[in-house]
């Protein structure tokens, strides 16, 4: 075998995870007169060949292209033909041959037309396209943890492999994101990895070294007018994206939104990472720099930017109308997974033009995702967006982003500086004549009193809400979600009647189903029974809200209801599960919840029920005990007793 490489990029000569890799590799060469094998820049493709040759029992000629123009090929064709005639089955192997081109592909095609017997594997970036070619697209390492977080990922094995058990224990959550940043692709990520263990530094600071930004450099070089049009375009996605999401954000101009993914299905191979689970593609750090740089010297970012704006906003809008016509589950899915992208949109100061440019509509990607932040434990994320886009906004802002801004105060435990906005909102919706606000805003003013433990003013405020908002909602929270807070607050004051508005089903023929209202009808007809001594019952409901409210990734739903479930579980006796379960609450969300008073009850009952149940010693080891369990571990452990009506 000519003279190669002994080692390559892809990691010292380690073959890590390659094994499914190498045997597809080895079942090609036995099949196929012509195999390519494609990939990223630094994935592995010249030391997987290696592998794959050193296992074979026939001829092998290896011939590097680094050394050769285009010119020279024609010689480099009468030595192989020379070299090869007569022989039986031998295998040339190509490697880096990318930059000759058409010159290049010429010359396999003829071999194979002049050599009946010969087989030949190109390593290269891209295939050569020529008939009865056999392509293999070598993947980056998968660079996700599996099973649950037992097994490390491929590209975290990789990384022990080389560097050791050691600098990898020092911060294993630093090479984690290292993996993930750098998508599995070997070699860059070896490279990324030795220079953060030499530094000693933190993980996120390390970029691509100039050797992956010159392949890249080279690779975008070997594009097409459109497909550099595109790889360029794709800089505004800095978080990945979506398939579906190119024709939108990337069509127009030259490139005609119709043409845009098979465009995409060309240079993805050597130019994108695909996240095996999600489906997500990302440009790998070094193809982001190129993209970024020559988006900025061709004068699109402008324009690129803006067009990701648009698309952010029909997100944001999309995911609203889901959630509002009862596809809740959708909404939250479709708002967490689109996240990365959508939060450049929320930022005004990303704005190509100036930052109050686009305050508008970084404001209606906010607002419109008002859910994401009160209903999904996004909380504190999105009162820092929403302040951010406040300040740079013109005045007046929307009455509608001053109602969520006054919600997000209060969720985060600061009803004193949700007051003023909401008399700003208000006076805004009565200005803006938007009725549907004004019941919004007496909505809050309601969970407000609710919180402070003046249940008999947020009765009032709910009625309000109820009257004014009407029976559909265009946005925010619907009629069953403003009745299920009544419910609440008639809990402590009018059991009846709050069992009574608390009754599961849609308010008219044709509602959407609210399952987050329904989650907090639960809770309220719970605590209520709960307050009469039925405790199996209780928590049946309780629970159900729970599972509800986790789902949705809730840390005020989490708390209510888990600690509502507590205090019946230890109505009923069961003190050790009791404790467990208060211990998860207390561990729920990174962020401490302020304690509400209206919420204060439930917690000292079941503190005090549990004084009887287990000793001081008994009590602390089950507390912590249940932090390391969590709320969900627990709830999916317990089976339900009894069946009571949804």
């Amino acid at each position: 075998m000519a003279a190669h490489r002994a080692e390559d990029a892809s990691g010292g000569g380690q073959l890590v995870g390659r094994g499914r890799d190498l045997a597809a590799l080895l079942s090609r060469l036995a099949t196929a007169r012509l195999v390519c094998l494609t990939g990223l820049p630094g994935v592995g493709r010249t030391r997987l060949a290696l592998e794959a040759v050193g296992q074979l029992r026939r001829e092998v000629v290896w011939e590097s292209g680094a050394g050769y123009e285009p010119e020279m090929l024609a010689g480099v064709g009468a030595r192989l033909r020379h070299r090869f005639a007569g022989r039986s089955g031998p295998l040339l192997v190509l490697d880096d041959w990318d930059h000759l081109g058409g010159a290049g592909t010429a010359l396999v095609a003829s071999l194979l037309l002049d050599l009946p017997e010969l087989t030949v594997l190109v390593v290269a970036e891209r295939p050569c396209h020529l008939r009865g070619e056999t392509v293999m697209v070598l993947r980056p390492l998968d660079a996700s943890v599996t099973d649950g977080g037992d097994r490390p990922s491929e590209a975290l094995e990789l990384l022990r492999a080389v560097l050791g058990d050691a600098a990898v224990d020092r911060d294993p959550d630093g090479a984690a994101r290292l993996c993930r940043r750098f998508g599995g692709v070997p070699g860059p990520l070896v490279e990324a990895a030795r220079a953060w263990t030499a530094s000693d530094g933190d993980a996120d600071d390390i970029g691509p070294e100039e050797r992956q930004l010159a392949a890249a450099a080279r690779s975008y070089a070997r594009c097409s007018r459109v497909e550099q049009l595109l790889w360029r375009r794709l800089a505004v996605f800095e978080d990945g994206f979506r398939r579906e999401a190119a024709p939108e954000v990337c069509g127009g101009g030259p490139l005609p939104a119709t043409e845009v993914l098979g465009i995409l299905d060309r240079i993805a191979p050597h130019t994108l990472i695909q996240d095996p689970h999600s489906g997500r593609y990302h440009l790998p750090p070094a193809q982001l720099a190129v993209s970024k740089r020559e988006l900025e010297l061709s004068g699109e970012r402008w324009a690129a930017v803006l067009a990701h704006r648009r698309w952010a906003l029909g997100v944001a809008q999309q995911a609203a109308e889901w959630w509002t016509a009862g596809r809740q589950e959708e909404a939250a899915a479709l708002a967490r997974r689109e996240l990365p992208g959508l939060r450049a949109a929320m930022d005004p100061e990303t704005s190509p033009l100036s930052p109050r440019a686009e305050a508008a509509t970084a404001l209606d990607v906010v607002v419109h995702l008002w859910f994401l932040w009160t209903a999904c434990g996004h909380t504190a994320e999105g009162r820092t967006l929403l302040r951010h886009a406040l300040a740079l906004h013109r005045s007046p802002p929307p009455a509608r982003a001053l109602w969520l801004a006054a919600w997000l105060e209060l969720d985060l435990g600061a009803p004193e500086r949700a007051d003023p906005l909401l008399t700003a909102a208000w006076a805004e919706a009565v200005r803006a004549g938007d009725g549907h606000c004004l019941g919004l805003l007496a909505q809050l003013r309601g969970a407000a009193a609710l919180w402070q433990g003046r249940t008999e003013a947020a009765a009032v405020e709910f009625r309000t809400a109820l009257e004014l908002a009407g029976d559909t909602s265009d946005f925010g929270p619907g009629p069953a979600q403003i009745r299920a807070a009544l419910a609440l607050a008639l809990v402590r004051t009018d059991p009846e009647a709050a069992l009574e508005t608390a009754q599961p089903g849609p308010a008219h023929p044709g509602a959407a189903r609210d399952g987050w209202a329904e989650a907090w009808a639960r809770y309220a007809r719970a605590e209520v029974l709960r307050w009469e001594g039925d405790a199996d019952s209780a928590q049946v409901l309780a629970r159900k809200a729970l599972r509800t409210f986790l789902a949705y990734g809730s840390p005020i739903g989490g708390r209510c209801a888990g600690e509502l479930l507590a205090d019946a579980t230890a109505l009923s006796g069961d003190g050790l599960l009791a404790a467990r379960l208060l211990g998860a609450v207390d561990a729920f969300h990174e962020i401490p919840l302020p304690r509400s008073p209206y919420l204060a009850p439930v917690r000292r009952r079941a503190e005090a029920l549990l004084d009887g149940l287990l000793p001081p010693a008994r009590r602390a080891e089950a507390y912590a005990c249940g932090a390391r369990t969590g709320l969900a571990a627990l709830l999916a452990a317990q089976g339900e007793t009894r069946s009571v009506p949804a």
